[in-house]
């Protein structure tokens, strides 16, 4: 695993090879931002999201936390959100889940008033709201499953809240997408969950989710 030393090296390898290829690159990106993304993801080590997609520098807006949630009563969840859709105008929300992920194994197997348990209160009622078809699966069959469920309860989230109704209201373009990565193989894989209005979400899941 690289050292703090080693990545500071590289660093200025590929800062000194950034600007030979492009002199002006640096200049141009510290000007202002303008990422087309809203990158909600894990704060597991391997799921990177810069090398997942292979996006240059300035093509994401990332928000990274265990388990991927996106919770209604969390401010740096609603502060980030609200900044890429009122201040960026970024017109796509990823929620990426992933297989194998350290949180989802957690609240399956054990619950507590640490900060980390209580945090993943939140998929725990994930698991509630879908246990009768979770029971029934083999135990990492039950994990994967879940860590699907919960991308989809956290674009549900994002999609009932005020920030990303209004912008639909007013017609500003936000498209909200569920996706799971595999460390086993490297694919993102789609999970059918898009939504590019408040019409189209709640077509899918009806009144229960529109407030």
């Amino acid at each position: 695993m690289p050292s703090v030393k080693k990545m500071l090296a590289y660093n200025q390898t590929w800062s000194s090879k950034v600007k030979q290829e492009s002199p002006d690159f640096f200049k141009t990106i510290a000007q202002a931002q303008s990422p087309e993304i809203l990158w909600i993801g894990c704060s597991d080590s391997r799921v990177g999201p810069d090398q997942l997609g292979g996006l240059p520098m300035g093509s994401l807006f990332v928000h990274r936390n265990i388990a991927n949630i996106f919770a209604t009563n969390d401010l740096n969840s609603l502060a980030v959100l609200e900044y890429a859709i009122d201040e960026l105008k970024v017109p796509n929300i990823v929620v990426c889940g992933h297989y194998g992920c350290g949180g989802i194994h957690a609240a399956l197997e054990h619950s507590g008033v640490q900060p980390v348990d209580l945090w993943l209160d939140q998929v725990r009622f994930v698991y509630n709201r879908h246990a009768k078809e979770l029971k029934k699966l083999p135990r990492e069959q039950r994990a994967k499953r879940l860590s699907e469920l919960n991308v989809e309860a956290q674009v549900h989230n994002i999609c009932r809240n005020t920030i990303v109704r209004e912008a639909w209201k007013r017609g500003q373009e936000v498209s909200v997408f569920g996706l799971i990565f595999d460390i086993q193989d490297g694919l993102l894989k789609q999970l059918g969950i898009e939504f590019r209005s408040s019409e189209q979400w709640q077509a899918r899941y009806g009144e229960a989710f529109s407030d």
